[in-house]
């Protein structure tokens, strides 16, 4: 689960400035012109996902897989 004490847009604003996947995303955005775009199709994004009751706080179910190998 991530979570924040933010709205979902602010939400957005910490993974644009401190995630690097995200960091490269909006770089390349910004060299095309469509930084605009990714802003408003993430901030939606966390707002559908967003499961989180209280106002003004932001809540999104996470899944990940962890592989982890043996040799022998």
């Amino acid at each position: 689960m991530c979570a924040a004490a933010g709205a979902p847009s602010e939400f957005v604003g910490i993974f644009k400035n401190y995630y690097g996947p995200t960091m490269n995303a909006f770089e390349a955005a910004e060299k095309n012109g469509k930084a605009a775009d990714l802003q408003s199709e993430l901030e939606a994004l966390f707002n559908r996902e967003n499961k989180s009751a209280a106002g003004g706080a932001t809540s999104i179910p996470a899944n990940f897989l962890k592989v982890t190998v043996s040799r022998r």
